[in-house]
């Protein structure tokens, strides 16, 4: 005789099946990377547009370099609001991440001035070459030197962590497994980020290094705070480094 399994009672909760983490996908990993495309040729039409129809803005390249960072950043933010929010109807930072955390926060903030130091080191010991860095870029009055300092230690932080460590990380987590997560989405971090050293290896692989401790923070804490402040906290210290040298310079 089989065996036929009793129906659950009329008053048993049923409960739904967990959705898998995180719960999107390559599908969406490619509307990002379509949203990152559009918002990048939507960029260089307005410099272009810029640059040929308003006086004197070749002048002002730096700072219009920065808002024109800043308005990309706001676009693929919008990528997200569509990908995750639209598409799946979950709340969007919460999603990636930004959520609290029993990691210790002043822990995250000095780990990201020693790991300055430390990336400082490993790159004198590979033999980095002296390129013009972002910083540079903006040196030309301390107006947009202040604004660069905003950008660079609250906005870019905040902005990377949400698509690396927040979308990317868990993404490739869950695929190859945490380790592996978080070296490929370093590995990425340190790529997108050689245009602005001149593409020199050195500088790459020292922001990858420090994208892969950006990567275990956002691991351990199972939240992206720590990693973003961490972030924000070591940019600062290459920012401050920088003034320092170019106020001795002035003397």
């Amino acid at each position: 005789m089989d065996f036929i399994p009793a129906e659950p009672a009329a008053d048993t909760p049923v409960f739904p099946p967990p959705s898998r983490e995180p719960f999107w996908g390559y599908m969406d990993l490619l509307l990002m990377i379509g949203f990152a495309a559009g918002a990048f040729m939507a960029i260089a039409i307005i410099t272009a547009g810029l640059m040929g129809l308003v006086p004197g803005a070749k002048k002002n390249i730096a700072l219009w370099g920065l808002l024109l960072q800043v308005v990309f950043y706001g676009l693929i933010y919008l990528g997200f609001r569509f990908t995750l929010g639209v598409r799946h109807g979950r709340p969007v930072l919460e999603s990636l991440g930004w959520r609290r955390t029993g990691f210790n926060l002043t822990i995250a903030a000095f780990g990201g001035i020693a790991l300055a130091f430390v990336v400082a080191v490993i790159a004198g010991l590979l033999h980095t070459p002296q390129v013009p860095t972002p910083i540079d870029l903006f040196a030309s009055s301390w107006i947009t030197i202040a604004l660069f300092a905003v950008f660079a230690a609250v906005i870019a932080p905040f902005t990377e962590e949400l698509f690396f460590r927040g979308f990317l990380q868990p993404l490739f987590s869950r695929t190859f497994g945490v380790a592996a997560g978080i070296l490929v989405t370093a590995i990425l971090f340190g790529a997108l980020h050689a245009p602005e050293y001149s593409w020199a290896w050195q500088y790459a692989l020292a922001v990858a290094f420090a994208g892969a401790v950006f990567g275990w923070v956002r691991a351990r804490a199972n939240s992206i705070i720590p990693s973003t402040i961490m972030h924000g906290c070591y940019n600062s210290v290459f920012l401050i480094a920088f003034l320092v040298s170019k106020h001795a310079k002035l003397q």
